[in-house]
């Protein structure tokens, strides 16, 4: 059974909070069907970011891949294992683990995620994620535990030029990995992980595996 997932990209990284106003939005990677956007915090050395591509796909399809966690790890860099610690399909929420790798000699992190699965009543989807504290997912003592995440997928169903069925995919947030992390490092993560992720799943949301499968919760327009 597929099983909901928030994908805790590293790339999305910030120390500061939400309520700080952004900066303007510059577009730094146009490429491949993928768009990056990055912006800056008041008082964060570190870029946010908003990424953005078309898959050919049913809506059901796009979402049924990032509620993949089983095979996660084959088309989103940098994600580990993940622990479900519970679902409800019927209600579309979810709690999870999350493990994030790093390059060497940096530590891998981990982060619990409380989400919510949604589909508006334009059709639009979203999974909106939160990080919470879960006493069944306690810190270990090889990663260095998340504190600062919030993340949201949006899936809205288009038609192409040629009359094929797309999806629009835009994934925004932050997380501060916590931990010494070079700024430098941090911010190379910010454009190329979510560029990656979603070339990524370009490819992969096409298998039968997706292209088959429904979502409870998403109807398809």
């Amino acid at each position: 059974m597929q099983t909901l997932i928030i994908l805790a990209s590293i790339a999305l990284i910030s120390t500061s909070t939400l309520a700080n106003e952004p900066s303007k939005e510059k577009l730094v990677i146009d490429r491949d069907g993928v768009k990056i956007w990055t912006y800056k915090v008041p008082n964060n050395p570190m870029m946010n970011f908003r990424a953005s591509t078309e898959l050919e796909s049913t809506l059901s399809g796009a979402v049924s891949l990032v509620m993949d966690t089983e095979h996660a790890s084959e088309w989103a860099p940098n994600t580990g294992e993940i622990l479900i610690l519970d679902r409800n399909d019927q209600a579309g929420t979810f709690t999870l683990r999350m493990d994030l790798t790093f390059p060497f000699p940096f530590k891998n992190r981990d982060l619990t995620v409380m989400g919510q699965l949604n589909q508006a009543s334009d059709g639009i989807v979203t999974i909106k994620n939160e990080l919470i504290v879960d006493p069944r997912a306690p810190v270990r003592p090889n990663f260095i535990r998340i504190e600062h995440y919030e993340g949201l997928w949006q899936f809205k169903s288009l038609k192409s030029e040629s009359g094929k069925q797309t999806v629009e995919v835009t994934i925004s947030g932050y997380i501060d990995p916590n931990g010494l992390l070079p700024i430098s490092i941090a911010n190379r993560f910010v454009q190329w992980q979510p560029f990656e992720m979603l070339k990524n799943m370009q490819r992969y949301v096409k298998t039968p595996r997706y292209q088959q499968a429904t979502v409870q919760g998403v109807t398809e327009l």
